[in-house]
């Protein structure tokens, strides 16, 4: 990082309360951190009240520790530079823009969506960094805290930053485009997840939609044709460049042809992009017909496409095929679910050949609607063809009685491992899903140390 305490000051002067340390201004910063635990010399410390932590009980133990100033919302007298703002979650927003403006890449990518963020990030950040130098949403950085976060892991010398944008409620989004103002924006899509805050559809809908709005300049927004919401998206867009793709019909970017051995897709100037099909799923396609839009608006050519794709690995707990138990095969999608990725998930794994099993955790975040919803993913999965299923959740007794026949419900997760792995035979096809907060990779992990 390459900036002094006085650009800092400059960035956050909106929301500064009190700073009386003047001949401090010309300080390095070489870090920002929010956590007491990762200081180094040079660090600035911006204290953040969370849930279960308040950042201000920490200054002291940052002090120790090298962090040459401080922001925070209150004074604590203490003799080095403390900055003292009126909102310091808004501080780490104002200085993530202050530093994107400084360093003015000529791409800035906003992402959003219920299902295929981080993947399309990826995908996008594997194909640009072939062409430039790039940043990409550390981990699943990717609300108010998180994305100032993963902007300040720049190196300055980025020319395209992909940055995921997720949302819990009404604003998030807008809040984070503010943030970020983004020159190049996908919205892949919007289904149910946090319903305890979203209430509807609609809501999920509209939030996801705000990263379509007019920021004062025209942004190229990304949109698929095939989406049930595209129409409303598309009113959303009238202000900006609108980019289209499409699975099944002719867009800007859309898929021709798709057999066991290849995919071919056509690109806005009447290129033909022919990729080996490595058993992709139809989401994935999807997801690759996104990033292709993308990364072509950024400036990528075929050959960057091509080595990135080619570069881009399995997320772990997203879909990820491993060898397990008996030689059968186990699918890691313990990183999220909600019922939209989960039929997606269950549609892939009755497609493959072997017998489809199960392992069913909760859906988090589903508000008044979650028992419906559980059923409903045991009953599609009941019909789609999947042979057994094994339960860990607090509606098991709905999820059962939904599927029915060969339905095995688990207290723990000891329990249905100690169950299924004696019965695990080497045609078996096992999905593995559930919200993070379920842990079930602890499952993944058992059933695949052999």
């Amino acid at each position: 990082m390459n900036i002094n305490l006085n650009d800092i000051l400059k960035s956050i002067k909106p929301i500064l309360i009190e700073y009386n340390y003047d001949k401090a201004k010309k300080y390095p910063i070489k870090k920002i951190s929010i956590d007491s635990r990762d200081i180094d010399i040079n660090t600035l410390f911006i204290a953040i009240k969370g849930q279960s932590h308040d950042g201000h009980d920490y200054i002291h133990e940052a002090l120790e520790k090298g962090s040459v100033a401080i922001i925070s919302s209150k004074n604590f007298n203490q003799e080095c530079p403390n900055i003292i703002v009126k909102d310091t979650v808004a501080a780490l927003g104002l200085i993530a823009s202050y530093l994107l403006d400084k360093i003015s890449p000529s791409s800035i990518i906003g992402i959003t969506g219920t299902n295929g963020k981080t993947s399309v990030t990826n995908i996008v950040y594997n194909i640009l960094s072939t062409l430039n130098p790039s940043l990409k949403t550390f981990k699943n950085y990717n609300n108010l805290i998180g994305l100032p976060l993963s902007i300040f892991n720049t190196n300055f010398n980025e020319k395209h930053f992909i940055l995921e944008m997720g949302a819990s409620k009404s604003g998030d989004i807008n809040d984070l485009i503010q943030i970020a103002k983004p020159n190049i924006v996908a919205l892949l899509n919007a289904s149910e997840a946090h319903l305890d805050t979203f209430k509807d559809i609609d809501n999920i809908v509209n939030t996801k939609g705000e990263i379509l709005s007019y920021q004062g300049f025209p942004k190229t927004v990304i949109l698929n044709r095939d989406d049930k919401f595209y129409e409303i998206w598309l009113d959303k867009s009238k202000h900006n460049k609108i980019v289209t793709i499409s699975m099944t019909t002719k867009a800007d970017y859309y898929l021709i042809s798709s057999d066991k051995d290849y995919i071919n897709i056509r690109t806005k100037d009447n290129q033909i992009i022919k990729l080996i099909n490595d058993n992709y799923e139809p989401y994935i396609i999807l997801n690759l017909l996104f990033s292709i839009a993308i990364t072509m608006e950024a400036g990528a050519n075929l050959e960057n496409i091509i080595e990135g794709i080619n570069s881009t690995k399995n997320i772990s707990g997203r879909f990820n095929m491993l060898r397990g138990e008996n030689e059968c095969l186990i699918i890691d999608s313990t990183y999220n679910a909600n019922p939209e990725s989960f039929k997606a998930n269950i549609d892939s794994l009755v497609q493959m050949d072997g017998t489809p099993w199960l392992i069913m955790g909760d859906m988090g975040e589903l508000g008044d609607m979650a028992l419906n919803f559980h059923a409903e993913i045991a009953s599609y999965a009941k019909y789609k063809g999947v042979e057994k299923i094994f339960i860990i959740s607090k509606y098991s007794d709905v999820i059962s009685n939904a599927f029915g026949e060969n339905s095995h419900i688990f207290n723990d997760k000891k329990s249905l491992i100690n169950f299924i792995k004696p019965i695990i035979q080497k045609e078996n096809n096992i999905l593995i899903k559930a919200s993070r907060f379920m842990n079930f990779e602890i499952i993944v992990d058992a059933l695949t140390t052999i």
